[in-house]
């Protein structure tokens, strides 16, 4: 029998490469003629680099380059590796109906786009890992010829003997961490070694891929150089660890206890490890809560994994594992579904394949790439980013793909089921938008969150609310955006973002302006400058949501609002401010706050958030208020949690390094609304956290350092005297401190009534059904 298999790149490491050589090496030992089609190009070094490495795995193999559907006939049995090759079944079983065609699922079902086009009619039959994730395949797509059956393991020797104790730990997983979560396991580390203080405990991490570059700021963020092992020598034994949030058998998991290694493993969301590794003694389960994982990990370090376990375990491996026909088992599933699916190649034939994107895009950029590099060095310089030729042939593009857009808007709908979220232009999760995302999220929990992202800093926080980060600019950016009638900002869209007629953008804003903007800027120049680049921008709202009628008077001078007479205001107040109006006196939620930044809980510890606006000019510190020395003032149980401007996040590192009770965190990671109800008082200067810290009624206090500068280089729309229950003082460590241990509590009342006055613990659940009942046609 003649066996074609597709997929995506068998010569590179990983889990898929590693089943795939067992499949290829089963199926030629009994017999079969086989052939791999690798989707992406390949050269002959490549394959000669595998057979050194893979050695009896793959002789005999016959090796092709995917050139469309003609690759794929000529043969009895054709298996495709993964579901983004489906489609290509319709033109196969179109010009071959004879040949059977199985379709493995190697990626959690979780991962599958629900949009996507499985080419289910034209599937003889689909094979995944489990018979839990077999019932679900079923039910979810309607399609009975489903079997479950695990990938080929026979490349791993079960080792008799169990590892002894070990303090070791270690990760071998690609580095994409919206996969594997990695992220998750150097937060766990830093709470084991720092806050708990188990100095002995050590990872090992190893891996290649995206995500490299951010874990390696991840160990120097967490502190863990002397702990963390990146890509180092492993020890022999070592306990292995997973975080990754979904799984369908994890080879490494497996590999690791075929050495004879524990583990300590996250069962995934949908719980398929659970079913598959809750039998083994030598596997523990994470939930991904700090304080329980540690005792999950610290109880495998110090128990004995015995030689009775070891054996009950390799009966468990053996029975569930080993198969004796490998090849024959899966070739049988297939004929058995195959006769009864019965393929009707008819209904089909109208149907063809399509290229996956990101097929022609590597070719373009390979392709592109090469002709460039032979091209004359004096021609390659004329296309130098700094040229007017290619600033001219980028505005000519962008002109040309604003027509195409224009073009295909009119094919496009908008969908009310599809929200896109921009906080800061995707510098962070936070504010207006992520009050509106997570009462949208409560209740309509079948909507779809797109959440804008500018790296994988904020891609994690975005994902601890279990939305999706979208990254800012590219084609899913693009995409997602399209697809949603509700765009909910809190700044401007991105220029290139083509709005259609029936989408709705609500703007936030963020906050009350004490500083003058755009319209309202003493400079001449840059007001002008200013005023041409936003109003254009300011004509794509929709909405604007208000908190006062002073509010309103402000924002519609800055932003010259008159310009734009079908603009809605929404007088419902600021979302952000709910969850301060709500949990103000919640003890239990400052204490979930308190433990989300800083890994612990304690009632004691009072909090000074010290949070400055940015200027204009770079500058090393932002503040000539001496930190340390204020905090040496305060008492013992006094700390200052520092909250950088995101136009200054890089100061960071400064920062989180003056003091152990000086906290700094990344921007990428903050909401200042959960800082705020956490910080016992506020040190700012000319920022709105002003008006919002106000609903807390805590001490606060504006720095006068260079308020005659600031006020004659950008001004200000009143003066501060007009709050009188803040409280400016000069950069004297001993007047802050002594003013910060004389006042508790400060009555703000007349702030909020002159300037939030519409602000409601229910704002957030108020402006979302307006959203989805009221409308906006």
């Amino acid at each position: 029998m003649h066996i074609k298999i597709l997929g995506f790149n068998l010569f590179q490491k990983g889990g898929t490469t590693r089943s795939n050589l067992n499949l290829l090496h089963t199926l030629r030992e009994a017999g079969h003629t086989v052939t791999y089609i690798n989707y992406l190009p390949f050269r002959n070094r490549h394959v000669q680099n595998l057979k050194l490495s893979a050695g009896r795995q793959v002789e005999e193999i016959h090796f092709e380059s995917f050139r469309r559907t003609q690759s794929l006939l000529d043969c009895d049995v054709l298996i495709l590796t993964r579901e983004d090759f489906f489609a290509f079944a319709r033109d196969v079983k179109r010009r071959a109906p004879h040949i059977q065609i199985l379709g493995e699922i190697h990626g959690p079902l979780a991962y599958l786009n629900t949009s996507s086009d499985l080419a289910l009619d034209a599937i003889d039959a689909i094979r995944v890992s489990t018979p839990e994730i077999a019932t679900r395949f079923k039910a979810q797509y309607d399609f009975p010829y489903v079997f479950p059956m695990y990938v080929n393991t026979d490349h791993i020797v079960y080792q008799p003997q169990p590892k002894p104790q070990t303090h070791n730990l270690i990760i071998k997983a690609r580095f994409e961490d919206a996969i594997k979560d990695i992220s998750y396991a150097l937060k766990l580390m830093h709470f084991i070694v720092h806050t708990k203080g188990e100095k002995e405990v050590h990872l090992y991490l190893q891996g290649y891929g995206p995500s490299l570059e951010m874990y390696e700021r991840l160990i120097r963020y967490y502190r863990l150089e002397s702990h963390v092992h990146l890509n180092e020598e492993p020890p022999q034994n070592a306990i292995y660890l997973s975080t990754s949030p979904y799984e369908t058998l994890g080879y490494s998991i497996l590999e690791a206890i075929g050495d004879g290694n524990q583990a300590c493993i996250f069962p995934g969301k949908d719980n398929v490890l659970k079913h598959i590794y809750a039998p083994f003694h030598a596997v523990k389960f994470l939930n991904k809560q700090l304080s329980h994982d540690y005792e999950v990990v610290m109880d495998v370090i110090n128990s004995t994994y015995t030689l009775q376990m070891r054996k009950d375990d390799f009966q468990y491996f053996h029975q569930q594992f080993q198969y004796e026909n490998y090849s024959g088992t899966l070739l049988e599933q297939l004929a058995a579904l195959a006769h009864k699916h019965a393929v009707n190649t008819r209904d089909i034939a109208n149907k063809t394949a399509s290229i996956p994107f990101y097929y022609s895009r590597y070719v373009m950029k390979h392709t592109l790439k090469k002709a460039v590099n032979h091209l004359p060095n004096r021609v390659q310089r004329v296309f130098n980013k700094k040229s007017r030729l290619y600033q001219y042939s980028r505005r000519g593009l962008f002109a040309i793909e604003k027509k195409v857009k224009q073009r295909k808007q009119q094919q496009r709908q908008p969908s009310i089921d599809h929200i896109f979220i921009e906080s800061f232009h995707g510098k962070n999760f936070s504010g207006d938008p992520k009050a509106i995302a997570l009462e949208i999220q409560r209740q309509f929990p079948n909507k779809h969150i797109f959440v804008s992202s500018i790296n994988e800093f904020v891609d994690i926080e975005i994902r601890r609310w279990g939305l999706q980060p979208i990254r800012f600019g590219s084609r899913d950016y693009t995409k997602a955006f399209e697809q949603s009638k509700f765009v909910v900002i809190n700044g401007n869209l991105w220029d290139r973002l083509l709005k259609h007629p029936q989408q709705k953008v609500i703007q936030t804003w963020h906050g009350v302006p004490l500083k003058r903007m755009v319209n309202d800027l003493k400079d001449g120049v840059e007001r002008k400058q200013q005023s041409e680049a936003f109003t254009p921008r300011m004509m794509k709202w929709d909405v604007l949501l208000s908190c006062s009628k002073r509010y309103e008077t402000l924002v519609a001078s800055a932003f010259n609002l008159k310009q734009h007479p079908s603009l809605h205001i929404w007088q419902e107040g600021a979302p952000r401010n709910s969850i301060l109006m709500r949990d103000k006196a919640d003890l239990t939620q400052r204490m979930a706050v308190q433990d989300k930044y800083l890994e612990v809980q304690d009632a004691k510890t009072r909090y000074i958030l010290f949070c400055p606006t940015w200027r204009k000019s770079k500058r090393q510190k932002v503040s000539e208020l001496d930190l340390v020395e204020l905090i040496n003032t305060l008492p013992q149980h006094y700390e200052v949690i520092v909250k950088l401007h995101p136009n200054e996040g890089h100061l960071y590192e400064t920062y989180r390094h003056l003091d152990p009770r000086i906290h700094c965190f990344m921007n990428e990671w903050v909401d200042i609304q959960e800082l705020y109800l956490m910080a016992d008082a506020l040190i700012t200067d000319y920022s709105s956290a002003l008006f919002d810290y106000a609903h807390l009624n805590r001490p606060m206090i504006v720095l006068d350092e260079d308020t005659v500068d600031y006020h004659q280089t950008v001004g200000f729309y009143f003066d501060l005297d007009e709050i009188s229950s803040v409280v400016q003082l000069s950069a004297d460590v001993k007047q802050i401190a002594t003013y910060l241990l004389e006042n508790e509590h400060v009555n703000h009342e007349a702030m909020i009534q002159t300037f939030m006055t519409l602000d409601r613990p229910n704002s957030d659940k108020n402006i979302v059904e307006k959203m989805f009942t009221t409308g906006l046609e």
